[in-house]
């Protein structure tokens, strides 16, 4: 009998199906806290609507905390921060951990013991020798300014390294790491490179400050695209990055035959939306025909709840309409139905919440101080590598508006410490309106249910919004195009 399969027994045993919640508990202590707090997120779930739910936890006199954090996954992407540092590690689910660190050198000195300690103290030693999870991330993305003909080759040795290093581990505590964990890590690595491979041409106009339209990369570019294997088992749902490819997979193959899923403008300047929509359809006959069960399930629902907010209602309901003719048992059904919901209340012409808010220079002020200007709302954050890519085509946009007092850049920062905030301000040299809203959980934050950053929003000068969609800076011909329309 299995570790799993007896756990499961008792747990039906004494307490019921029905209180068989998983679950992680970390206990710990912070020596020389240098904060009041530690945010703990669980950045794994199957959830068609991304979401990575956080909790901020008060220490007590001596620096101690504990927290019980559910899971749904058998292997979970856990990240805690203190101070504004952060330590990303994986955990198996049943585990009970007893963390200990200086507040000083958070993420450095980290260190677990207790039932499941294996795995985190993997990563924990990640951190402290070449930088973690996030480091290895940063460099595949850093790789995107290769051109094609040696970029395969640098992410390639990427993984192979950190595979490496890892198998290095394993060999020496084969009997404490699950051969399931090894197999799951592999498979991580693998779709990383994947993912990076689809987002390619991308990422590195992005890096290279060159036009992201699609029309405008060189062909070249989309020859890595062509490159990456349809390789879908509904097992690996769990890993972050083979959500992220299936998700784009079909979308950017035909991107990469020249299938355009961009807005078409007629010569009146409206907007022509079949092409996407065409787009769109061929992507989910694909998903439907070609992917296992739970994967297409998976990919169609999250494609129909992203593309959403670029489309008009009846649009989404069609979509969301045929998904239910496919999965009628899916819970993903209740998911769109909460997504439509969301989009009635973000959509064109829809007033925008007002909230309160200080600006850098101290000044109180209200959204709705700002009616008879047209604003464009930018949530960043210090550390966010997309959002620190934007800012250059966010300067040429303003640029552009330079000499018009009725437009306005809004910045709303959900950095935690407000040092890190004026330092990204000043390094960025970021021009515009600045205010902050700290952490996810921030008040600002919530009340536009912003799930990651960088996230923008367009508002008219009667305090409503344009679009389902605001585009990115990097969008620039788009941003401009639609501000002037305001005008």
């Amino acid at each position: 009998m299995t570790k799993s399969i007896a756990a499961l027994l008792l747990c039906l045993i004494t307490a019921g199906a029905a209180f068989c919640q998983k679950s992680i508990t970390i206990s710990g202590k912070i020596t020389n806290p240098a904060s009041d707090n530690i945010i703990a997120v669980n950045a794994s779930n199957t959830r068609i609507v991304p979401e990575n739910k956080q909790e901020k936890l008060i220490l007590d006199s001596s620096g101690a905390f504990k927290i019980t954090i559910p899971v749904t996954e058998q292997y979970n992407w856990l990240i805690l921060v203190h101070n504004n540092i952060r330590l990303d590690f994986f955990a198996e689910e049943g585990s009970s951990l007893m963390l200990t660190a200086d507040g000083a050198h958070f993420d450095t000195t980290a260190h677990f013991t207790g039932r499941g300690m294996e795995i985190p103290n993997y990563f924990a030693a990640a951190v402290k020798s070449r930088g973690g999870i996030m480091a290895y991330y940063g460099s595949l993305q850093q790789m995107g300014q290769r051109e094609p003909s040696d970029y395969k080759q640098g992410i390639d040795s990427l993984k192979q390294k950190e595979q490496a290093i890892y198998d290095i581990a394993w060999m020496s505590k084969k009997n404490k790491f699950p051969k399931d964990f090894t197999d799951f890590w592999h498979s991580f690595l693998e779709y990383s490179v994947y993912d990076a491979m689809l987002n390619y041409p991308l990422t590195h106009q992005m890096i290279l400050h060159q036009p992201t339209e699609l029309q405008n990369i060189p062909k070249p570019l989309f020859d890595i695209i062509r490159q990456v294997p349809a390789k879908f088992d509904d097992k690996l749902l769990s890993i972050p990055f083979y959500q992220t490819y299936v998700q784009t997979f079909y979308g950017n193959k035909l991107s990469a035959e020249g299938f355009s899923n961009q807005v078409i403008r007629n010569p009146d300047g409206t907007e022509e939306r079949s092409k996407a929509l065409q787009q769109t359809d061929s992507v989910l006959k694909l998903v439907y025909k070609n992917m296992p069960s739970g994967t297409a399930s998976f990919a169609a629902g999250r494609i129909i709840a992203t593309e959403s907010k670029t489309w008009p209602l009846q649009t989404f309901e069609t979509y969301a309409a045929g998904f239910k003719t496919h999965f009628p048992k899916s819970g993903y059904n209740a998911e769109l139905e909460n997504v439509l919901k969301e989009i009635k209340k973000f959509y064109p012409g829809e007033p925008a919440a007002d909230f309160s808010f200080k600006t850098l220079e101290g000044k109180e002020m209200k959204l709705s101080d700002l009616k008879g200007k047209v604003v464009y709302m930018d949530f960043w954050a210090s550390w966010c590598g997309p959002c620190k890519g934007e800012m250059p085509f966010a300067k040429r946009v303003k640029e552009h508006f330079k000499d018009n007092e009725n437009v306005v850049f809004l910045y709303v920062s959900i950095d935690e410490k407000e040092d890190a905030w004026k330092n990204g301000i000043n390094n960025l040299n970021i021009a515009g309106m600045h205010t902050r809203t700290p952490g996810w959980g921030g008040e600002i934050a919530r009340l536009y249910e912003v799930q990651s950053v960088p996230s923008y929003f367009l508002i008219d000068k009667n305090g409503k919004f344009v679009v389902n969609k605001t585009p990115r800076p990097s969008q620039t011909d788009e941003v401009i195009r639609l501000i002037e329309g305001l005008l």
